[in-house]
């Protein structure tokens, strides 16, 4: 049976979960790691029974690697990508794809050019409660999709590890839903338009606004709102709320992320589903990611995808700096 042998770049949490993931896969070996603190990567690898690489270089340069987990800040992305896939190595990268769409772009270039198997770990694409609202859509059950609303709302202290990155917290999180929302509808966001609170982050060292609400249009001429905010108080249980709702001609989905169902209703009732819980959804990502790279198997979160939610966030994030609407893929 063939093994994706693999390494991880950044040891932290992110890093751990793809790490918990390849430990779960009958056909994945995890093989090195390295992070720019060392006692992180070694930790890792002890929890791992794993090699700790002292440098990124020396990690790309092993022949038995044929695979890497980018799990580093955001602003390490362009660099990793670029040194992985000059190194003729295959590519799962943590969202958001990049800090702008230069960057962003030349990945993708990298990656085409040098032809490299890259996906991106929109997460919430390999859950299965996303995943079958995804088929609800696709089957015509609840008709076609007219309106979409996400709340992803958190903790200051989830962004802690980009608190020195100029990072908008709607780039950093809003990714996800936006991610959702292209997907659920099959169309693309032709305008948005934007409002933002600032100053409490910042207060606390983050370089970030508190709070961004956004409207958009599709192309299909479905409308969608998506809500992102870090005022959730750290005592929360959930650390936050998470949550889709989307409205078809003839009925709709909720979900409520934070727990481990959905609702679909339509004109015969109401149907409770059950879904999977969170270390799950990053095997379902990881399993992903080997299909894709050993089977040639289909790539459910592409570089285009990337590319779309970051530009859409961008868009948003211009937008409230501007009290204007912006226009999308246009």
């Amino acid at each position: 049976m063939k093994t994706l042998r693999v390494g991880i770049i950044g040891s932290g949490n992110m890093g751990r979960r793809h790490a918990r993931a390849y430990a779960h896969h009958a056909r994945a070996e995890l093989v090195a790691c390295c992070d720019i603190v060392p006692c992180a990567a070694q930790s890792l690898a002890d929890e791992f029974g794993c090699t700790a690489e002292t440098t990124f270089d020396a990690m790309l340069a092993r022949d038995d690697i044929e695979a890497i987990s980018i799990c580093t800040i955001e602003p390490a992305h362009l660099d990793a990508v670029l040194k992985t896939a000059a190194a003729g190595k295959h590519i799962l990268l943590e969202k958001p794809m990049a800090m702008n769409m230069d960057e962003a772009l030349e990945m993708k270039h990298a990656v085409e050019d040098g032809g490299i198997k890259f996906m991106v770990a929109h997460l919430f694409r390999f859950d299965q409660r996303c995943a079958e609202t995804k088929q609800v859509i696709a089957s015509g059950k609840i008709g076609e999709v007219v309106s979409v609303n996400c709340r992803f709302h958190g903790t200051p202290h989830q962004q802690d590890r980009i608190k020195n990155s100029e990072l908008s917290i709607f780039v950093f999180r809003g990714c996800h839903g936006i991610d959702l929302m292209r997907w659920y509808t099959g169309s693309e966001v032709v305008r948005v338009y934007a409002e933002s609170l600032d100053g409490q982050l910042r207060r606390g060292g983050y370089q970030s606004e508190d709070a961004v609400f956004c409207l958009m249009r599709f192309a299909s001429g479905a409308v969608g709102s998506i809500e992102v905010n870090s005022h959730v108080p750290a005592g929360h249980p959930t650390a936050g709320q998470s949550s889709m709702t989307v409205i078809g001609a003839k009925g709709m989905v909720e979900q409520d992320l934070n727990t481990p169902w959905l609702t679909v209703s339509d004109g015969n009732g109401i149907v409770h589903s059950q879904g999977n819980q969170k270390d799950l959804w990053f095997r379902e990502e990881v399993d992903a990611f080997v299909h894709h790279v050993l089977d040639n198997g289909p790539n459910i979160a592409t570089s285009s995808d990337g590319i779309a939610a970051l530009e859409i966030s961008l868009a948003a994030v211009k937008s409230a700096r501007t009290n204007q609407p912006v226009d999308v893929f246009t």
